[in-house]
């Protein structure tokens, strides 16, 4: 179970809220490290997602029709409360954040725990992943969105800790097989993603059909190639924040390496 997911969750909101507690009024309507949104869209967007992932779980949830992929749907939800004031986006961040915790917390517990649903394009994993989510989605936002260098804010902020790191990088090492239909095809050899610092971790990731899994060192094939990143910069360029070129280092056969990375593209 992912119970971590949770802990990472609620540090995550907390370090968005506390971010919105500094801003003047200037700082809503800067331009953010998220193409097309300003800082207020940011928020807007967190609160947005918390709704319609309690909504799916509680089963209201009115799907779209036809069907939106994942990133067009946060656009759709921004843009329709586009005008909406800070102090409001600010509310119902909070608001839907204090309801969201304690729908989320009991998924971490069977039977729900291990039964599954499809997240939209995202793919189907395991209820108590959400919160992983959510920790992953928010602290990327915060951490290379709003805050400088990508990000137009300069705010004191925790560290990016094993709290809050550790659920961050299980969804994203969760959502390699399944985010991108076919990026098995990238994938030439075994290749080792060796991730250092909070919440470090080794994996190998091969090949199996036109499946991809995320295997240990200890039983895998031996890689053809090693990736090694700080966690930290993992959040960054396996989301296409920054290029993948700076934040790695890549030893052993590189054109193995580049015809994967050049193709990840995590949400």
């Amino acid at each position: 179970m992912t119970v971590a997911g949770m802990k990472g969750f609620h540090l995550a909101t907390q370090d968005l809220l506390l971010v919105a507690s500094t801003l003047d009024d200037a700082s809503w309507n800067l331009p953010s490290g998220a193409a097309g949104w300003r800082v207020k869209d940011v928020f807007t967007h967190a609160g947005q997602l918390i709704s319609l992932l309690v909504s799916a779980v509680q089963g209201t949830l009115r799907y779209p029709d036809p069907p939106l992929g994942i990133e067009r749907l946060n656009e759709v939800l921004v843009d329709a409360v586009r005008e909406q004031s800070p102090a409001a986006t600010v509310d119902f961040l909070r608001v839907q954040s204090e309801l969201a915790f304690p729908v989320f917390d009991s998924l971490q517990d069977e039977p729900a725990a291990s039964s599954t649903a499809q997240l939209l394009d995202l793919g189907v994993y395991e209820l108590h992943a959400i919160p992983d989510m959510f920790c992953f989605d928010f602290a990327t936002h915060l951490r290379f969105d709003l805050l400088g260098p990508r990000g137009p804010l300069d705010a004191d902020v925790p560290p990016m800790d094993e709290d809050r790191m550790e659920p961050s990088v299980h969804w994203l090492l969760g959502g390699i097989p399944k985010m991108q239909r076919n990026l098995h095809r990238s994938l030439l050899a075994p290749l080792a993603l060796d991730l250092t610092g909070p919440a470090s971790t080794r994996v190998v990731l091969h090949r199996v059909g036109d499946m991809i899994l995320v295997e240990d060192p200890a039983t895998a094939p031996a890689p053809a190639a090693q990736v090694t990143s700080s966690t930290f910069d993992f959040l960054a360029w396996s989301t296409t924040r920054i290029p993948w070129r700076e934040g790695t280092e890549v030893t052993g056969d590189t054109a193995v390496a580049a015809a994967f990375l050049d193709e990840l593209n995590l949400i």
